[in-house]
């Protein structure tokens, strides 16, 4: 009998074998260990009411470095239409950049 798992758990499940598989992991071995770690998450975890964050400092960062990268020196606009942002902030994250140097 097969298993059942929340969404969340069988989710987590699935990421994990999708990593292990990517860095050469056997299909088989990659599923039973994938699923023993997302177990083990929920038996550690079970009850909590978590909150899983959006993680905005490191799309921020990434976000802020594909900025600078981008950046020819006259394209202030063209950035900001790009990540969805104002002028004003592109020449903030701009500015930091000049700072840290």
């Amino acid at each position: 009998m097969k298993a059942l798992r929340s969404e969340f758990i069988a989710d987590l499940a699935s990421h994990i074998e999708e990593d292990l598989i990517s860095i050469g992991v056997d299909p088989d071995a990659a599923n039973e260990k994938a699923l023993a770690s997302a177990d083990a998450f929920a038996k550690r975890w079970q009850g909590l009411h978590l909150y899983v964050a959006k993680n905005i400092k490191k799309t921020t960062q990434e976000t802020h470095k594909q900025i600078r990268a981008e950046f020819t020196g006259n394209n202030h606009k063209q950035l900001a239409i790009q990540h969805d942002l104002h002028v004003r902030t592109i020449y903030k994250i701009l500015k930091q950049e000049k700072s840290y140097e």
